[in-house]
């Protein structure tokens, strides 16, 4: 009875994970089909290793102009890594420019994002573009950088508070 039991359960949730699956594919190829003919991927081709650098934006609807906003999350992940490291890097921060500005122009001349961010009932979904392939797919939104310790085990500080 017990594995009866399991056994429905198990088949139920491989039923419904594969849905969701399929749901999450033909969303990515509407959104890929839709934004492709404003996107100009193929431009950046001759860019050496341009398909290891898949940035990820997060697009919202703004209420009141019934439009979207688009936030390219590298580059604002990175300027606030730069607050807590001001000698940080992003590799090739100047790439990840030039493909923020053809992603925002891309997604402001698509007309009928606004509908497919409203199929996913999220306010906010993050998309990540592969200028290799033309592929976009939705993702999961990374959490912004955290400020870390203020000072390390064994500093200076940390040996008089043991001393006291």
């Amino acid at each position: 009875m017990l594995i009866k039991i399991f056994l429905i359960n198990f088949v139920t949730l491989a039923v419904l994970v594969k849905a969701a699956f399929s749901q999450m594919t033909a969303l990515n190829a509407e959104i890929s089909s839709l934004v492709r003919p404003n996107w100009e991927f193929e431009s950046f081709w001759a860019i050496p290793r341009v398909g290891d650098t898949k940035p990820i934006v997060v697009i919202s609807l703004l209420s009141e102009k019934n439009s979207v906003n688009v936030r390219c999350l590298d580059l604002e992940y990175f300027e606030i890594k730069k607050t807590f490291k001001p000698r940080a890097k992003l590799k090739r921060e100047f790439l990840h420019k030039i493909m923020c500005k053809s992603i925002n122009r891309a997604i402001k001349n698509t007309n009928g994002l606004e509908r497919i961010v409203l199929k996913t009932g999220m306010r906010e979904v993050g998309l990540r573009f592969d200028f290799l392939s033309g592929w976009i797919e939705i993702v999961r939104i990374p959490n912004p950088p955290q400020p870390e310790e203020l000072h390390e085990q064994g500093s200076g500080l940390d040996l008089h508070q043991q001393d006291t």
